[in-house]
């Protein structure tokens, strides 16, 4: 028996190499030239399908496969073509407002926690706070470590005492990069990215919505 796979990245754990396995297919309505493939990640083990185009091909590619032949799509060796796949593969994204450079760091966090690379996620969400409180604080925020920058934030009102804490209990106002001894659970980052994405709506985001909502109040006026 072969098997059916697709050369395409998984929609969940975004694996570039992962084997998306197929192990059923049906046609998709009426149309006789889609089929709804479903398949299965051999890493992730989470289901999906992929809609595939098989006009002018001799037959529906699993029912080949099941024949004893190995088909992979898309491929140079068959004309199979894929018209999309669900779930919908989703780049990551940065609340709005984020500056630039912290909205980089974020988004590439996102990306580190999907492919499992919890330690660089971490790193990423440490840039991303110690970018950010510079660009709240300013001439205010010298050489202060980044620890002190989120008490001073708190001080100043730009956080509130639950976003501070909350800093402390998931180590993200620890001094310094990640060291190579640190570990981190899948928990643990994802609490840390968690937080990073609440400080940069509270921080960013909700402030640029109250000042375009006051702009239009007073235009209105």
């Amino acid at each position: 028996m072969g098997m059916l796979s697709f050369d395409v990245t998984c929609p969940y754990c975004l694996r570039e190499n992962a084997v998306l396995e197929a192990f059923s297919e049906k046609l998709r309505g009426n149309n006789p030239d889609l089929i709804d493939v479903a398949f299965k990640c051999r890493s992730c083990q989470k289901a999906g399908i992929v809609v595939v185009d098989f006009k002018n091909q001799r037959a529906m590619p699993f029912k080949i496969s099941q024949q004893g032949y190995n088909i992979v799509i898309p491929s140079d060796s068959n004309k199979y073509k894929i018209l999309e796949v669900i779930p919908e593969i989703k780049a990551p994204s940065a609340p709005e407002n984020t500056p630039e450079r912290a909205a980089k760091f974020f988004i590439e966090s996102k990306d580190d926690f999907q492919r499992d690379r919890y330690e660089t996620c971490v790193m990423n969400c440490r840039k991303v706070i110690d970018i950010s409180t510079k660009v709240l604080m300013g001439e205010d925020a010298k050489d202060e470590k980044l620890s002190q920058r989120i008490s001073m934030l708190f001080a100043k009102g730009k956080i509130t005492e639950d976003m501070k804490d909350w800093a402390h209990i998931v180590r993200i106002d620890s001094n310094g990069a990640v060291h190579s001894d640190e570990e981190f659970t899948k928990e643990e980052a994802e609490q840390i990215l968690g937080f990073t994405e609440v400080f940069l709506m509270y921080s960013f985001t909700l402030p640029e919505m109250i000042k375009k909502r006051q702009e239009a109040k007073d235009s209105n006026q």
